[in-house]
């Protein structure tokens, strides 16, 4: 069983990473002739996976607001990547594709991601085992917030 000590260094490696990450986020990205910042790329991603999702169901894949999530989708709709369709019979709820120019930056979006693996695997001095164990433990980690955190999407404090 890993102490406490463990773990609070772990939850602060991954505030870390969230900072990191959160100053990569805010310069956009050209992908395939197209601007879009890393939050916009990602939603674009999520959307091609799951074709048809709805607005509720992306804000809840993504842990965002529902409002976070309608002023991205706003973004890419203007960008012409995506169409918001009203479900037959449902007038409140949306559902998501992406136009064809949509699906071109998401496959250029692939692209770059492969590329960038490619170029960290190289440089990051990390075996396939060692980053075999990283991705097991992320998995529990992200596992264990998500039912542990986020129930319902809420965040949950935990009891001391």
């Amino acid at each position: 069983m890993p102490t406490v000590e463990e773990i609070s260094k772990m939850i602060e490696q991954l505030y870390t990473m969230d900072r990191i990450i959160s100053a990569m986020q805010k310069k956009p990205h050209d992908y395939g002739g197209q601007l879009l910042y890393a939050n916009e790329a990602h939603t674009l991603k999520a959307i091609a996976q799951s074709e048809g999702i709805s607005q509720a169901e992306l804000s809840g894949q993504m842990f965002r607001t529902k409002g976070a999530t309608s002023v991205v989708v706003d973004k890419l709709v203007e960008k012409g990547l995506v169409v918001r369709t009203r479900e037959d019979g449902n007038q409140r709820r949306y559902l998501l594709t992406l136009t064809e120019r949509g699906w071109a930056v998401h496959q250029a979006h692939l692209a770059y991601d492969e590329a960038h693996a490619a170029w960290a695997a190289q440089h990051l001095g990390l075996s396939e085992a060692d980053l075999a164990g990283v991705n097991r433990s992320l998995e529990q980690v992200i596992q264990f917030y998500s039912e542990h955190y986020l129930r319902s999407g809420q965040p949950v404090t935990p009891e001391v």
